[in-house]
């Protein structure tokens, strides 16, 4: 990992340590030790702890006494998160339907094709954080703010496995079709359309 003065250290190793995890480098169910990690990229433990603390929020590693490992689910876990952010988006993309702005649309039209470009180049990493930018802005007008957290939670856990689903080429070509499947459909103003969409693509 190359040092950047310019960004803080702490995102600067979150950023590293996400992409050995997305990447497959560090398996699911792997023990994270942090001792070696800080020994690794010559760096204190405070930006580590910083960096594994936001890996911890975001359901990616887990925390318990004594060890760090990174999130692993069985096919059972897999299956019913799926449904649970089914219901879940869809009862999202009802309150915002209405509430997006110019503004919000041309923001997650430029994300759309910042991804046409990361597909071009086979960034596979770039791909995967832009699908998951492209799914927060959907979602960030939402004025129920607990319903967000809820939704925020399961797609955290299955954020590697989704990873694992973007390594393939043709899938991340797929999954950007269907993005702009739904981006068609949330300009059209109507829910039907919109949650049409969505559980075509999450199933």
């Amino acid at each position: 990992m190359e040092i950047n003065i310019a960004q803080p250290l702490y995102h600067q190793v979150y950023r590293e340590l996400k992409k050995l995890i997305l990447s497959g480098e560090i398996l699911p169910g792997e023990k994270i030790n942090a001792s070696q990690l800080a020994k690794k990229y010559n760096i204190s433990r405070t930006p580590l702890r910083e960096a594994i603390h936001q890996l911890v929020s975001e359901g990616i590693i887990i925390q318990e006494p004594g060890v760090l490992t990174v999130v692993q689910l069985n096919k059972e876990d897999f299956v019913e998160l799926y449904e649970c952010r089914k219901v879940l988006e869809k009862e999202v993309m009802k309150l915002v339907i209405g509430i997006f702005t110019e503004k919000d649309l041309k923001e997650i039209e430029n994300v759309l094709k910042d991804v046409e470009l990361a597909l071009e180049e086979d960034n596979t990493f770039k791909v995967l954080e832009l699908f998951t930018q492209f799914h927060e802005l959907l979602i960030q007008p939402c004025p129920n703010k607990r319903l967000l957290q809820f939704l925020n939670q399961v797609r955290s856990f299955l954020l590697i496995y989704r990873a694992n689903i973007t390594r393939n080429a043709d899938n991340n070509h797929d999954i950007h079709q269907e993005h702009l499947a739904l981006f068609e459909a949330i300009q059209t103003k109507k829910v039907s359309n919109v949650n049409s969409v969505i559980e075509k693509h999450i199933n």
